[in-house]
């Protein structure tokens, strides 16, 4: 299925100020390495993408913390 533009939601987020950077300084490296800045927006859309495809148990989570532990049990696994 070919995705256009005008299918897409906008999905508001909010995140820490280390995190933004982080996404921003990703993006910058990719073009110092040769290759084109990358969107924020890629960035997320790819990491979720990748959650998509992994065998991961969100059964009973009660934390940020916990779901970051079972993503890396998953990637793991992956």
């Amino acid at each position: 299925m070919v995705e256009r533009k005008q299918d897409y939601f906008r999905v508001p987020i909010t995140m820490p100020s280390n995190m933004v950077s982080f996404l921003e300084n990703l993006g910058i490296e990719c073009r110092k390495s040769g290759g084109h800045k990358i969107a924020n927006t890629m960035i997320v859309r790819s990491s979720i993408k990748l959650l998509m495809d992994l065998d991961l148990d969100i059964s009973g989570i009660k934390s940020e913390e916990e779901l970051e532990d079972r993503i890396k049990e998953a990637a793991k696994r992956y």
